[in-house]
C-alpha cells in the first residue's frame, strides 16, 4: 500500500476503518518491505505485542498516554527510538499514535514532550516546534500563505488541527499527504492549522 515513494499519496484517515488484530487497532497508510507508516490504537489495559518484536520507530502521540520501556509519554510527545521492544508497549487508559517503523538505522534517540516546548518564529508568520532534523510541528495562523516551493527529498504531512490547503485540494484534520522528491506546491490555510511535517527523507 502506497509503496511507491515516487508517487504522491493522500489519505483522509477519518474515512478509514480500524483493522483489529488481537486487540490492536491499525490504520495502515504505507507499507514497503519492513517500513510501515500507520495509526495505531490501543484500548485501556492493552498490550501491543505478546512476543518480543524489535523495531526502530518514530512516533507522535495523538491521544492518551503511550507507555514503553522508556517511560510514559502523554499526548503531544514525539519519540525517535533506534530500538523499541513492542512487548513492552502498553496502554492503561488507551492511546492513538502516528508511527513509522524501520525507516532508519542510526542510534540517535529523541524524546520530546511538545507540551513543554515553546513555539519558535518560522518563515513569514509561521511558528515552529523543531523535533529532529527536518521534522517539526508547524503552526499556520489564520489566512497564512506560503511561497510556492519544491521538496528536495520529498515531504510528508499529517494535519493535526484545522485544514491544510494547496492548489491540489483541501486536507482536514487527520489527513496524511506524502509528496515525492522535487514535488512542488503552494500551501495556505484559511483557519489556524497545525501540521506534523517531515521533509528530505524520501
Amino acid at each position: 500500500m502506497n509503496s511507491d515513494y515516487e508517487k504522491r499519496a493522500l489519505i483522509n484517515t477519518n474515512t478509514m476503518q480500524w483493522q483489529e488484530s488481537k486487540n490492536v487497532f491499525k490504520k495502515i497508510l504505507s507499507i514497503k518491505d519492513k517500513e510501515e507508516t500507520s495509526f495505531i490504537k490501543l484500548n485501556k489495559n492493552s498490550q501491543l505485542s505478546q512476543i518480543e518484536k524489535i523495531n526502530s520507530v518514530e512516533i507522535f502521540v495523538l491521544e492518551g498516554t503511550y507507555i514503553n520501556e522508556y517511560g510514559e509519554h502523554p499526548q503531544g510527545t514525539y519519540l525517535r527510538l533506534p530500538c523499541e521492544n513492542e512487548s513492552f508497549v502498553k496502554s492503561e487508559k488507551g492511546f492513538v499514535i502516528f508511527r513509522k517503523t524501520n525507516f532508519f538505522t542510526d542510534n540517535i534517540q529523541v524524546i520530546i514532550n511538545t507540551n513543554d516546548t515553546t513555539w519558535l518564529e518560522g518563515q513569514g508568520k509561521l511558528e515552529v516546534k523543531p523535533l529532529y532534523e527536518q521534522t517539526a510541528l508547524v503552526k499556520w495562523p489564520e489566512g497564512e500563505k506560503f511561497v510556492p516551493h519544491k521538496h528536495w527529498g520529498g515531504e510528508e504531512v499529517l494535519v493535526l488541527k484545522g485544514v491544510f490547503i494547496d492548489e491540489y485540494g483541501h486536507y482536514p484534520t487527520g489527513s496524511w499527504i506524502r509528496s515525492p522528491h522535487l514535488s512542488e506546491h503552494f500551501p495556505y490555510v484559511n483557519e489556524e492549522t497545525i501540521i506534523f511535517v517531515k521533509t528530505g527523507h524520501i
